[in-house]
């Protein structure tokens, strides 16, 4: 549902992140974020950005011999926080059904209020397509910001042959 993605650099974090931070710097028409002690986050620019605009987080780890990059594409928070909560309210509206059902079942009448729980898992299989079509919809922007990432690599690379010549 997310697409990650993982790589190692014979450089160390602090290197990489810098090299990630001067290419959002340069990137002054899509791509906008930040940059931490071990971790960054991409996001498009308010001009590039929709509702499914995706959201990248990277985390980066030393290791003996360089460190390893480990990025997640995920929406927005916000959106993300808003699908949690139709789920989380589609799981509650299921299982009122399931136990108004069973009530009316249990007081001999017809279990109709069942009929909610099948609703239900139509309307998250509705809500769960909806958010593939938005990942579709935002893979050119997942594209472009992998692309911020791979330059980002190269530059850190090629601080590295430089310093070894």
């Amino acid at each position: 549902m997310r697409p990650r993605f993982e790589f190692q650099v014979p450089v160390d974090a602090a290197r990489w992140l810098g090299a990630v931070r001067d290419e959002l710097d340069a990137d002054r028409d899509l791509c906008r974020g930040q940059t931490f002690r071990h971790h960054a986050v991409v996001e498009m620019r308010a001009a590039a950005k929709h509702f499914w605009s995706p959201y990248l987080n990277l985390d980066v780890e030393d290791e003996p011999g360089g460190s390893v990059v480990r990025g997640r594409f995920a929406p927005h928070p916000h959106v993300w926080t808003l699908f949690m909560a139709v789920y989380i309210l589609l799981g509650i509206v299921f299982l009122a059904g399931i136990v108004w059902g069973f009530v009316q079942y249990t007081m001999g009448e017809a279990p109709w209020g069942a009929l909610v729980a099948p609703a239900a898992v139509g309307l998250f299989g509705f809500v769960y397509g909806a958010t593939l079509i938005g990942q579709g919809l935002g893979a050119e922007q997942m594209y472009t910001m992998r692309a911020l990432v791979d330059r980002a690599t190269h530059a850190s690379l090629s601080v590295v042959s430089n310093d070894e010549h």
